[in-house]
């Protein structure tokens, strides 16, 4: 389900969106702005699922080199 609602945009920052629409063959600049925001929320999203995975990297370096090490040497 679609919700309708406002932005206010810098008539730069439009215009821009509007040789966007006109390059990438986007039905409407609804639909393009869409894309953007999925883009931008997915990206978001794996920025902090790899910031949570380099914290556990982190917090079990030590172990984990000790293990590397054992490997390496067999």
């Amino acid at each position: 389900m679609k919700i309708e609602t406002t932005i206010s945009l810098e008539s730069e920052l439009l215009q821009k969106l509007n040789r966007l629409l006109e390059r990438n063959g986007h039905s409407s600049l609804s639909e393009l702005i869409e894309n953007l925001v999925r883009g931008f929320l997915a990206k978001a999203e794996k920025s902090a699922y790899d910031l949570r995975e380099l914290e556990l990297i982190n917090k079990n370096a030590e172990r984990l080199n000790q293990e590397a090490e054992d490997v390496l040497t067999y």
